[in-house]
Formats: structure tokens, C-alpha cells, sequence
């Protein structure tokens, strides 16, 4: 990011220039904000694209279609005008680096984020071909990397640009080391096209090259046409066999988006414990976002939001339509009215789920870690890798009565939502915010700061959150710190996946010398008022799940093994001892919800078996029925507060809806026709039921009935 040149315009459209971001051959990309003061990424094309009546039309036509593209691995195109004197257009913001730059500053990927990358591409593409239109450039200078996932961008003048200046003079349309044979031929170019660039882009992030090596353009272009990828770097297996395909001369011979898709969600699942991402693209993304707060600090200290005056966009024309009203077209593409108090590009479909590999995996119909229990058993949620580039966990958090009612938004990915004690407060963590509400204003009324890795609400309002090296417990609200314990404390230096007791008084919490999955790994339990480690014991794996049972009697986990490869099972423990009482293993997914009296837990074994399990026999007391196919993924697992029902919570997409059984019978009460999505917490009087929807943005609070009577967003 740069700051604006001289000879940069201050507005374009409705759209007032913060910085640059960059610039490529087809014209510069500036970071915006628009008049209701949202971000985005805007294309401005060059002058001699600008002055090519055919690539007006194209582009006018192309940018259309991309507009009708929604879905959460490709920023929307909010904004666009072709027919200005200087074409441009704007999406949403993804304040992350290129796949290119990352793999260049950091190296190549480790497997399970190559896994990730594959499918985040392929549902992409499969968005973009659902819309009819081709990408035709997919190389890693266009995939930008995100939390949520890899996001694809430029899809909207890709074709656009095909027969215009740039190509009449001799610059060929594409990346050649990522082109299919087809395009550099220009015959008989389809939507499989796309395939083999994706296999390219994949490689490249494995190796740190291109994949058919270093060279010039000739030479790329003559190896794509006859000579053979570079898959070694790719490990053996599923993966490597499925790009090889894509590597197929003959579009014939490859799959399409849809095949890539079903088939890499087959394979075994990375975890969702610290996110998809290596840590030094975690730290890029944390720079670029802190860029991105210079940029707005910098314009707030420049120009005053109060009063200001519009100025002349690029084109000598003032800024079009009215302040708070999304461009046109986004309404049809959403299919609802838009709210002006939230970005318009964020009412698209999104995912929901304990961390954001989760989202990218679960929603080819499989999961990962699922979120705890929801009543009598507190849940637990892990923000991927959040810990590593937090502010100074000896930081005071916030203290609201000070500094007034405080500023929340709940961001991208919501991870739990409890009720407390009382039924009064919810209490929210996610990807941006550790917070509690007013749920019947929809007010937030606390904050802790700062964010921590990891957080877990205890039944008896316990707020208890895990950073790098400590371990803090507040009784209720942020100016009411219970303790802070950790390494100084004899502890061993890294700390995730807490889970309080109800009273307060212990805390359970996965401890390493560092954040290496294969380290040897154990559960500390700590005392809080003294902050000492009582009992310690090991963990054959890595923890994605730890929560006590109602009565304080068990600790229940969900357990990988090193390496995240695949899942060993759900442990059952004594607290007391260390002891492990029972091992579920056997299946391919786990996801528990521990029952009020702490007598039994609901077992998710597979994509859609479930039990509910006698923690002390480690019997299956009730089989449940298998939800209709019409539920097509389960996010998320709660028990009602007296315990009667157990519900299964879907994403939140447009149209999911979860079920509900009878706890006692296992018989559906309710598949696939209800209102409730994950993470969900339940009132302790079962009034009311908090679920998180609208790709983890909003929580909606629901009555008895399952009818919305407010929104937190």
C-alpha cells in the first residue's frame, strides 16, 4: 500500500481515494471509501483500454454478469461505471496479501493449506462458471488471501479485455505460466479452462514456481503446450492426482469445478484450531490491516468526515446517487432490500463455523470442530491463530463505564454466543470481538480486550480467555479481573482452548512449550484464586474441543492427531486425576453437546450419525434419526435447558434451516424447517434462543416460537 501521488484523482464515482494498492497492466487499484463509509478495492482501467470502444462494450457487459457472482471465496463487485470518461470498478476490500506475494515473502505452503486453497478455488470457480461467465486469468497474483479463505478477484474484466488494445498490439491476454493449451491456441476455450490454471496456482503455492518452471513467456507457453508440470512438490496422494488432471491437455480429460469440489472435500479435513493460514501470512495480513487503519487515520486527520464537500470524481463529474444507497444491481443479486446501516456486500451468502478452515471445508458438506455445548455446558470457539500477533496479553482490557458505551462490531465470523446466568446479558466472541449485549437493545455493554487466541463462557458468567502466554479470568464484566496465570506461574508458555469450571474456580486449558501441533501437549488444570497448575496431564494430539460437564465432574475434548491429518476421537477425563475414562474413535468427524445434568452428551461420529451417549458407561442410550438430506451440513449441536430437546444448527446460508429432536425418543421433532443455525446459545429459561446467521455477521435472537425478535449485528 502507497500513499496517493499527485497526479491521483481524490474521488472517483462516490468513492473517495484513501491509498494505493497497487497497479498492474490493465490500470491501478486504490483503496476507497465510499460515502456511507464503507471499503473497497477500485480498478481503474488505463487510458488505452479506456479509449477502446470494444472493450467498453466488453466490459460494460462482463461487469454486469460478474455482479450476479456471490459467494464467499469472491469479493463482490459493489460498484462499477463503464461509461465513465476513465471505465472503473469496486469490490470488496480484502485487506490480506496475493497468494504470489505470500508464497514469495514466507514460502511454500504446508499441505493442509494447500488442501484449503484447492477447494477455496474450486468453490470459487464454481461460483464465477454458476454465473456464466469464465475467469480466463487465474494466476496467484489474483487470488488474494483472506482468514475466510482464498478470494478470487478480477473475474469481471477478464473476458473484457480478450480483443482489445492490449491484445491487438501484441499482449496476450492471460499469465502464460498458468494458461491452458486451449486459450494459448484460442480454440475451443470453456469453463475448464479455468481447472488448469486453478492445478497451476496450486502448485505454485506448494513449490514457490511456476508449474512448469522458471523462464520466459515463450518458453512457458511452449512447455504448457507439450511439456509436463512439476507436481513433485505437491505430496503424493488424492491431491497430487486430482491436479494432474487438471493438467490434462485435452479439456475433455478434466474436471470440472464441481468434481474438484466433491472430491477434495473426500479427503481427510485440516483442523480448524489456528486457521488455514501459515503464520507468516497470518502476520501479513495483520500488516496489511494496520496499513489499512494508517489510511483511514490519515484521512480522518486530513479531512474531516464532518461537513466535507464533495469533490469531482476522476471524470470532472460529481459523485452519483444518493449517499446510502448500494449501486445498482446489488439489490437484485442480494434478493432482498438492503440495510444502509451495514456494508450491502456482506447480506451475501457467507459461512459459519468455529474457525474459518472450518468454513472453507464444511461447506462442501463436512466439518470440522464443532462448536460446544450450548445450555448447561459452556462452548468453546478458537480464533485461527488469533493469539500470535494479539497486543501484550498483560494489556488492561477496556473498561466501558470509564470511556462510555462501547464501539463493537461483530465482523466476519461469530464463534459462540452464551446467555448469562441470568438470562439479561449475551455474551458473543468471534473473529473481532470478545463482548457482552444487551440482546433485548442490541446494544454491546462490555468489552475485553485485547482479543484473545481462544475464549470460553462458563455457566456462572466466568469470562476465560487464552493468549500466547497467559491464561485471564474475569467474574462477569472486564473491570472485574479474577486472575491472570500463566508461564511465570510454572506453565508452559503457549495456551488454547480454555474451559472454566461453573463456579469459577478452575480453569482447564491445553498447554505447550509452543504453538508446534506435533510438541508434546497437555491439560493443565489450574487453580484461579492461587494461580497454580493443580493437576497435568498428556493429550495423545491436539485439542479443538475442551469443555467441563455441567457438574464439574468431566472434561469432555475433541482431540487430532499431530499434524491434523485426522481425528483420534472425543476423550472423556477425570479432572481430578488425569485419568482418561473413555475414547469415541472410529469415525471420520467429531461434535459433541453436552446434556444439562451431565449424565450424557450428544455424539456427532460421522457427517450424519448421531447419539446421544452415557458419559458414565460410554453406551449409546438414544440413537438419533438421521436428518433429512434437505439439511445438507450440521454446524453446530445444543441441548434445549431442560434438556428435552437437541437441536442441530445449520450455517446461516440463504435457505439452511436446522432440526430438532426429541432428546428422550431420538425421533425428529422438527428436520430441516426451522429457524436455528450455529452457534446458538439458549436462555437459561428456555424463552429464548440466540443463533448466529448471515455468514457469522448478525445474531438473531428467537422467541419460543423461532420468530425473530431482534438482531445484533
Amino acid at each position: 500500500m502507497q500513499p496517493l501521488a499527485h497526479d491521483d484523482p481524490q474521488r472517483i464515482g462516490p468513492h473517495r481515494l484513501l491509498a494505493r494498492l497497487g497497479e498492474g497492466g490493465m490500470g491501478r487499484v486504490y483503496l476507497t471509501r465510499t460515502s456511507n463509509g464503507h471499503l473497497c478495492a477500485l480498478k481503474v482501467v488505463k487510458e488505452d483500454l479506456a479509449h477502446d470502444a470494444q472493450f467498453r462494450a466488453r466490459f460494460s457487459r462482463e461487469i454486469r454478469a460478474a455482479q450476479r457472482v456471490s459467494g464467499p471465496f469472491t469479493p463482490a463487485v459493489v460498484d462499477a461505471d463503464p461509461d465513465a470518461d476513465t471505465p472503473w470498478m469496486a469490490t470488496e476490500y480484502v485487506p490480506g496479501p496475493t497468494l504470489k506475494e505470500a508464497v514469495n515473502a514466507g514460502g511454500p505452503f504446508p499441505e493442509p493449506s494447500l488442501l484449503v486453497l484447492a477447494l477455496g478455488l474450486a468453490r470459487a470457480l464454481g461460483t464465477i462458471h454458476a454465473a456464466g461467465i469464465m475467469h480466463r486469468d487465474l494466476k496467484p497474483g489474483n487470488v488474494l488471501l483472506s482468514p475466510r479463505g482464498p478470494q478470487v478477484i478480477d473475474f469481471g474484466i477478464a473476458r473484457a479485455v480478450e480483443g482489445t488494445v492490449l491484445t491487438r498490439t501484441g499482449q496476450t491476454f492471460g499469465t502464460p505460466a498458468y494458461t491452458s493449451p486451449e486459450q494459448i491456441v484460442g480454440e475451443g476455450v470453456t469453463q475448464r479452462g479455468d481447472l488448469f490454471s486453478l492445478a497451476g496456482v496450486v502448485v505454485f503455492a506448494a513449490s514457490g514456481e511456476p508449474p512448469f518452471g522458471p523462464g520466459s513467456a515463450a518458453e512457458a507457453l511452449r512447455r504448457v503446450m507439450s511439456g509436463h508440470p512439476r507436481l513433485d512438490a505437491v505430496p503424493e496422494g488424492p491431491l497430487r492426482d486430482l491436479l494432474a488432471r487438471c493438467f490434462a491437455k485435452d479439456p475433455a480429460w478434466r474436471p470440472d469445478a464441481e468434481e474438484v469440489e466433491r472430491r477434495l472435500c473426500a479427503l481427510p479435513r485440516p483442523p480448524a484450531e489456528h486457521g488455514w493460514l501459515p503464520s507468516p501470512v497470518t502476520q501479513q495480513i495483520d500488516e496489511r490491516e494496520g496499513e489499512t487503519r494508517r489510511a483511514e487515520e490519515a484521512e480522518r486527520t486530513t479531512v474531516p468526515m464532518a461537513g466535507r464537500s464533495p469533490r469531482p470524481d476522476a471524470a470532472g463529474e460529481p459523485p452519483h446517487g444518493p449517499p446510502d444507497d448500494p449501486p445498482e444491481g446489488v439489490r437484485e443479486r442480494t434478493g432482498s432490500p438492503e440495510r444502509t446501516d451495514r456494508p450491502w456486500w456482506r447480506r451475501r451468502a457467507a459461512l459459519v463455523s468455529t474457525a474459518a478452515v472450518s468454513a472453507l471445508v464444511i461447506g462442501g458438506g463436512t466439518t470440522l470442530a464443532l462448536t460446544g455445548a450450548f445450555s448447561g455446558g459452556p462452548g468453546i470457539a478458537i480464533a485461527p491463530d488469533a493469539g500470535a500477533t494479539r497486543e501484550p496479553s498483560g494489556e488492561p482490557s477496556a473498561t466501558p463505564s470509564e470511556a462510555g458505551s462501547p464501539e463493537v462490531e461483530l465482523g466476519a465470523f461469530v464463534y459462540e454466543v452464551d446467555f448469562s446466568a441470568d438470562g439479561e446479558t449475551l455474551y458473543v466472541f468471534g473473529m473481532t470481538t470478545l463482548s457482552a449485549w444487551d440482546w433485548r437493545t442490541g446494544e454491546p455493554v462490555d468489552v475485553f480486550e485485547p482479543l484473545p487466541r481462544a475464549a470460553q463462557i462458563g455457566a456462572g458468567d466466568h469470562v476465560v480467555a487464552a493468549y500466547d502466554d497467559v491464561v485471564r479470568v474475569w467474574d462477569g464484566t472486564s473491570d472485574d479481573e479474577v486472575n491472570t496465570f500463566g508461564a511465570d506461574n510454572r506453565g508452559r508458555g503457549f495456551y488454547d482452548v480454555p474451559a472454566p469450571t461453573s463456579d469459577g474456580s478452575r480453569v482447564a486449558v491445553l498447554a505447550a512449550e509452543n504453538a508446534d501441533p506435533l510438541e508434546d501437549r497437555v491439560i493443565q488444570v489450574w487453580d484461579v484464586a492461587s494461580g497454580t497448575p493443580e493437576v497435568e496431564f498428556p493429550v495423545d494430539g491436539v485439542l479443538t474441543y475442551l469443555s467441563y460437564t455441567p457438574d464439574d465432574s468431566l472434561l469432555v475434548g475433541v482431540v487430532m492427531e499431530p499434524g491434523y491429518e485426522e481425528y483420534v476421537g472425543v476423550a472423556v477425563w477425570d479432572p481430578r486425576t488425569g485419568e482418561r475414562l473413555h475414547l469415541f474413535g472410529g469415525g471420520d468427524s467429531y461434535g459433541v453437546a453436552l446434556s444439562p445434568d451431565s449424565r450424557t452428551m450428544v455424539l456427532r461420529s460421522g457427517e450424519r450419525r448421531f447419539d446421544i451417549v452415557d458419559l458414565t458407561t460410554g453406551e449409546v442410550v438414544v440413537p438419533l434419526a438421521e436428518p433429512s438430506r434437505e439439511q445438507e451440513t450440521i454446524s453446530g449441536l445444543g441441548y434445549s435447558a431442560d434438556g428435552d430437546r437437541v437441536y442441530a444448527g445449520a450455517y446461516g446460508w440463504d435457505g439452511d434451516r436446522g432440526s430438532v429432536w426429541d432428546a428422550r425418543s431420538g425421533e425428529l421433532v422438527h428436520d430441516a424447517d426451522v429457524m436455528v443455525y450455529a452457534p446458538m446459545g439458549v436462555h437459561p429459561e428456555d424463552e429464548y434462543l440466540a443463533t448466529v446467521a448471515d455468514g457469522g455477521e448478525s445474531v438473531l435472537i428467537l422467541d419460543s416460537d423461532r420468530t425473530v425478535v431482534n438482531e445484533l449485528s
